[in-house]
C-alpha cells in the first residue's frame, strides 16, 4: 500500500476553498495544513507537495522558499509577474531535483483554440484583466504559436474602456474581448467540450507526477511574456520615487493592477532611510492617546500589514509595556485607559515601573527591519519591479510623458518634487543602540506622555533600540526643506555607526535613569541617524496621519506610521481604478 501524499497549502479564500474540496475528492491525499499569508507558513510542518493559492504578490517569494527545501510546489496562476523571475523558480525545481507546476487548467478542458476569445462577466469592474482572465488564454495559443513571434497588437477602446484587443503573429491573429460591466449573465466563448471536472483532473495527475512538468514550464512562460507585453501596451508604465516602506508598497500595488512599475531611489539600496531606522513598531493605538484619529488608523492598518509583511513581524516572546510617569505626563492614567477602552484596546495592568502611576502589558508587536528588507526586495523581484538605485530625480519631479502615474514617497525630500509646496517639520534624530542588562531582555517600554523614552528589542540581536522625546533631537527646523549641519551629514541614513562623534547617548541613559533602575550599566553599541519629517503645529495631540495629495496623474504621499503603507498603497489603487479600470 502506497503512502500518502501529504499537502499543505497557502491560500484559503474563495479559489482556495475550491480547491481544498477538489483535494477532498483525490485518494490517497493527506491535508496536513491549511493556512493563509498571514500566518506563520514559514514554519509549518514540511510535506511532498505545497499548494501556493494566494495573491500574485506572494508566489515568487513563497515558491521559492519551498522549492529551496526540496518540497514540491504547485502554484495558481501567473506563476509570478515577471518572467525572469518565473525562469528563476522552474530553474530553482530543476536544481532542487523539485517539481514545480503552475495551474493551466484549460489544458485540461481539452479545448480546441479558437481564433477569438470572448469573456464578459456579471458583477463589476476588474482590476486587471489580463492576469485574472487573458492570461488563460494565452496559453492555450502556445502549441499554435510558439514558434512564431509576435509582430503587432491593435488596441480598440469600447464605451468602458481598453477591453479588446487583437494579437498577430506570423501565422495566426487572435481577438480578445473583456468586460465586467452589469451583463445579465456571464459570457463565455471557451466551452469544454465534455463535463468532466478539469480542476481535479489537473491536480490529481500533477500531484501524482501523471503530466508533463517540462511543457508547463515552456506554456506557463509563454503566457506571462506575452501578458507582459500585453500590459505594457495596454495599461503604459508607473513611475515610484522612494524606495522605503511606502514606495515599495505603492510600486507592488501598482503592479499588480497590470503596470509596468519602475521605482527610482536615490541611495545606493532599499529602506535605508527612515523606513529601517525607528523604533520597529507595528503601532496599533497606544502610543497616541491624544489623537483619536491615529489610533484608529494605527488599528485599521494592522490587518493589512500583516497579510503583506507578515514574515517581518517578530512572533517571539517579547513582552510590550507601556507607562504613565507620575509627573509630567500630558495624560493621565485615568485618561489613558478610558481612551483605550473606547477603541476598544487591550490591556492588563502590571507592577508600576518606577516613578509611574500606571503599567499596563499590551499585545503589540515589532518587526525585523532585515527580514522586511529581505521581503522587499523579494516582492520587487517577483513583481517585475524595475529597480532604480542611485537616482535622484531632479527638483520639479519626473518630466517625461512616459509615465501614466507618477507617485512621489520621498519623506523628507518632497517638496523637491511635489507639485505644491508645504511647510514641514524636519527632525534629525539620533536612534541610539545599546546592551540593557539582562533584565530588560525582550522586554518593550515605552514611558509616556510627555518628555519621556523607549527602549525596544532590535530585531532578533541581543540589543535595544533607544528612544527619546527630548534627546532624540539634534537638529529641528521648519520650513520647505531640512537644515542638516554640515557635520551629521557623514551620519545619515548610513546605518549604525560605531563610536559617533556627535552622541546624545549618555543623555538617553542618564534620563532613563528615572524609570529604569540598572540602566546606567547600559553598554552604547552605536547610532543611526536619520531625518524625521512631521507635519508643524500638531504638539497638541502629537497626530501622525498618513496623507495622500493627488495632482492629476501624480500622487504625492506624506508617510504615517509604517503599518499605513498598505491603506496608502490601496488609496492610489482607487483613484486609478475609478480612472482606467
Amino acid at each position: 500500500m502506497h503512502s500518502k501524499i501529504k499537502i499543505g497549502q497557502i491560500g484559503n479564500g474563495r479559489f482556495g476553498k475550491k480547491i481544498l474540496s477538489k483535494l477532498g475528492s483525490i485518494e490517497n491525499l493527506s491535508i496536513e495544513w491549511v493556512c493563509d499569508s498571514q500566518d506563520i507558513w514559514w514554519e509549518q510542518a514540511l510535506v511532498d507537495w505545497v499548494i501556493i493559492a494566494t495573491p500574485v504578490e506572494f508566489h515568487y517569494e513563497q515558491a521559492k522558499h519551498f522549492l529551496q527545501l526540496g518540497i514540491n510546489v504547485f502554484c495558481e496562476k501567473p506563476g509570478t509577474l515577471c518572467s525572469d523571475s518565473l525562469e528563476e523558480l522552474v530553474e530553482l525545481s530543476k536544481t532542487n531535483s523539485t517539481l514545480f507546476y503552475v495551474d493551466d487548467v484549460l489544458i485540461y478542458e481539452n479545448i480546441k483554440t479558437p481564433d477569438c476569445f470572448v469573456y464578459k462577466k456579471w458583477g463589476g469592474r476588474s482590476t486587471n484583466i489580463i492576469d485574472r482572465i487573458a492570461y488563460h488564454h494565452f496559453y492555450l495559443l502556445y502549441e499554435d504559436v510558439n514558434d512564431h513571434p509576435l509582430t503587432n497588437i491593435i488596441i480598440k477602446l469600447n464605451e468602458t474602456g481598453v477591453k479588446i484587443f487583437e494579437l498577430e503573429f506570423t501565422n495566426k491573429k487572435y481577438k480578445f474581448e473583456y468586460d465586467f460591466n452589469w451583463y445579465g449573465q456571464k459570457i463565455d466563448n471557451i466551452a469544454p467540450p465534455s463535463g468532466n471536472d478539469a480542476l481535479k483532473a489537473m491536480l490529481q495527475q500533477v500531484l501524482n507526477k501523471e503530466t508533463d512538468f517540462s511543457k508547463n514550464h515552456l506554456r506557463s512562460l509563454f503566457a506571462l511574456r506575452l501578458a507582459e507585453y500585453v500590459k505594457s501596451h495596454i495599461y503604459g508604465k508607473c513611475a515610484v520615487v522612494g524606495a522605503g516602506i511606502y514606495g515599495i508598497t505603492a510600486a507592488i500595488k501598482l503592479s499588480t493592477l497590470g503596470y509596468c512599475v519602475e521605482l527610482f531611489e536615490a541611495e545606493d539600496d532599499i529602506l535605508k532611510a527612515t523606513s529601517s531606522i525607528n523604533q520597529y513598531r507595528i503601532h496599533r493605538g497606544y502610543h497616541y492617546p491624544r489623537s483619536h484619529e491615529t489610533i484608529e488608523s494605527c488599528k485599521n492598518s494592522i490587518k493589512g500589514f500583516t497579510k503583506l509583511y507578515n514574515s517581518s513581524i517578530m512572533h517571539n516572546d517579547t513582552k510590550h509595556y507601556y507607562a504613565i510617569s507620575k509627573e509630567g505626563s500630558l495624560t493621565t492614567a485615568e485618561e489613558f485607559l478610558s481612551v483605550l477602552d473606547k477603541h476598544k484596546l487591550d490591556w492588563r495592568i502590571v507592577d508600576n515601573q518606577l516613578n509611574c502611576e500606571l503599567t499596563i502589558e499590551v499585545n503589540e508587536k515589532l518587526f525585523d527591519p532585515k527580514r522586511l528588507k529581505a521581503i522587499c526586495q523579494e516582492r520587487i523581484k517577483g513583481n517585475g519591479i524595475r529597480l532604480r538605485l542611485n537616482e535622484r530625480i531632479k527638483k520639479g519631479g519626473i518630466e517625461s510623458d512616459d509615465y501614466k502615474y507618477k507617485v512621489y514617497a520621498t519623506y523628507s525630500s518632497l517638496n523637491d518634487l511635489s507639485p505644491k509646496k508645504r511647510i514641514y517639520q524636519f527632525e534629525l534624530v539620533e536612534k541610539p543602540v545599546f546592551r540593557l542588562p539582562q533584565d530588560y531582555k525582550n522586554i518593550s517600554m515605552v514611558v509616556m506622555d510627555g518628555p519621556f523614552m523607549c527602549f525596544d528589542p532590535f530585531a532578533d540581536t541581543e540589543y535595544h533600540v533607544g528612544g527619546n522625546v527630548v534627546h532624540a533631537i539634534h537638529h529641528t527646523n521648519k520650513g520647505i526643506n531640512p537644515e542638516i549641519p554640515s557635520k551629521y551629514r557623514k551620519y545619515i541614513n548610513k546605518g549604525l555607526i560605531v563610536k559617533p562623534e556627535f552622541t546624545k547617548a549618555k543623555d538617553f541613559i542618564t534620563s532613563a535613569g528615572k524609570f529604569f533602575p540598572g540602566i546606567e550599566r547600559a553598554e552604547h553599541i552605536g547610532s543611526m541617524y536619520t531625518i524625521r519629517t512631521v507635519l508643524p503645529n500638531y504638539e497638541k495631540t502629537d497626530a501622525r496621519p498618513a496623507l495622500v495629495e493627488k495632482y492629476d496623474n501624480q500622487f504625492v504621499v506624506f508617510s504615517g506610521k509604517i503599518g499605513n503603507c498598505v491603506e496608502v498603497s490601496n488609496t492610489i489603487a482607487s483613484c486609478i481604478k475609478s480612472r482606467d479600470m
